[in-house]
């Protein structure tokens, strides 16, 4: 195996990510991520930051608590990297620790790091990192979801779901491609008039009215459960 050969950390903001923040970023809590994630690449000398050092950072912590409030902010970054990563301002890397736990860490995606992602996503670990036998790229959730079972992933369909996930919380997204395709709606038009009717009606009352249909809008049971099979193809 070829040694590891770290990245170089950029040691500010690239100029083209920092032009694409100003000009895309629609979510103050986003922007404060992806300036989080540039802040401590610099710091530890590498560009992969673990996602546990975004939720452990008092200053971000401190600036997504609702003000007035002691309410966990892990949520807020939680969706805030999501929207970052769909919208193409961060890379998420997924890898497994010698003692059988999952680790994730995040990069900015600059043009350097996205070439390295797809060839060797090893190489944007900083030095001091675990061992792990296979570090992949991972994409949000909803747009794996999506490609899966709906259709091709396009720039348009893209952005779509990136406004969607700016919008409302990723577990309605995942729902609303569930409900979609349970009903053999499977277009892009269907899942946005669902998600709307939520925001409209609440998700909530729907479900109580009709509990039947509510069970089945739980995406972990699709996703992880033994109805996986039927809503993720064969590679």
């Amino acid at each position: 195996m070829a040694d590891h050969q770290p990245v170089p950390t950029p040691s500010c903001l690239p100029l083209d990510l920092a032009e694409r923040l100003v000009r895309e970023a629609g979510d103050i809590a986003t922007l404060k991520v992806v300036l989080t994630v540039a802040r401590l690449a610099i710091r530890q000398g590498g560009p992969a930051v673990p996602i546990a050092a975004l939720y452990a950072d008092q200053a971000l912590r401190q600036g997504l608590r609702p003000r007035g409030t002691d309410r966990e902010p892990r949520s807020e970054i939680a969706r805030a990297i999501d929207i970052a990563i769909a919208r193409g301002f961060l890379i998420r890397l997924r890898g497994r620790a010698p003692d059988g736990t999952d680790v994730e860490w995040v990069t900015l995606a600059t043009p350097a790091a996205i070439a390295v992602a797809h060839v060797q996503p090893r190489d944007l670990l900083p030095p001091a990192a675990e061992p792990a036998p296979s570090i992949v790229v991972e994409r949000p959730n909803v747009f794996a979801l999506y490609e899966q079972n709906i259709g091709p992933l396009t720039p348009l369909i893209a952005e779509q779901l990136a406004e969607a996930l700016e919008r409302y919380p990723a577990s309605w997204v995942e729902a609303a491609i569930v409900e979609a395709v349970h009903y053999g709606r499977r277009n892009w038009r269907y899942i946005q008039r669902i998600l709307e009717r939520w925001a409209t009606e609440g998700r909530s009352d729907e479900a109580h009215s009709r509990d039947q249909r509510a069970r089945r809008l739980d995406p972990d049971k699709y996703l992880r459960g033994k109805y996986a099979p039927l809503f993720w193809n064969s590679e």
